[in-house]
């Protein structure tokens, strides 16, 4: 009997996990609708205030936000990151993991895993290093991917990898776990206004 009750319970548990009955969906993995229209920018580095030159960046009708997030590391591979303070060309582009939805009563949180692929391991050397540098990298990563003047922002949350592993500890940012649009908001805003005027 107890056989019998324990092969009925992994078969409907099976059954269940498969995504035959709605209450097992496959919850937490982003669905590949359309974003609509969004206001979405891109930023230059500022030696003093981190972001500067906030421009317009347009994505076609119904852009996924993976497809946006993509668009935007690659982006941030062909100007921020294209080449070091030295001239010497980098390899740094990005890989858009995934995005994971977190249930809230009000919508759906929505965080994101980047990789930064850095084969030659020039992000570490250049972009990194100094307080100066490490911050306006950290800023413009940071609002890149997350437009966090949008409300709500394009994701909720960024996890951000380096070469498929969690960065480092570093000296003057810290890059570690989930970054959040609050760290990030006050400095992409005074961006965006600073280039309206």
């Amino acid at each position: 009997m107890g056989r019998q009750i324990f092969s009925l319970f992994i078969t409907a548990t099976l059954v269940m996990c498969l995504g035959l009955f709605s209450s097992c969906e496959k919850a937490g993995r982003e669905p590949s609708q359309g974003i609509g229209k969004l206001e979405l920018s891109t930023f230059s580095p500022d030696p003093r205030h981190f972001l500067s030159n906030a421009q317009p960046f347009s994505l076609p009708p119904g852009t996924t936000r993976r497809d946006a997030l993509r668009r935007l590391g690659e982006h941030l591979a062909e100007t921020y990151f294209q080449s070091t303070y030295t001239g010497e060309i980098t390899t740094i582009h990005f890989d858009v993991m995934g995005i994971d939805e977190i249930g809230d009563p009000a919508r759906p949180l929505r965080i994101a895993t980047v990789n930064m692929l850095d084969p030659g391991g020039y992000a570490m050397k250049y972009f990194f290093q100094g307080s100066g540098g490490g911050q306006t990298t950290f800023y413009i990563l940071a609002a890149t991917f997350m437009q966090p003047h949008l409300d709500p922002p394009l994701i909720d949350g960024l996890i951000l990898l380096y070469n498929g592993e969690m960065l480092p500890e570093l000296d003057h940012i810290n890059l570690w776990g989930i970054l959040t649009p609050r760290l990030v908001r006050y400095v992409t805003k005074r961006a965006i206004n600073g280039s309206k005027r």
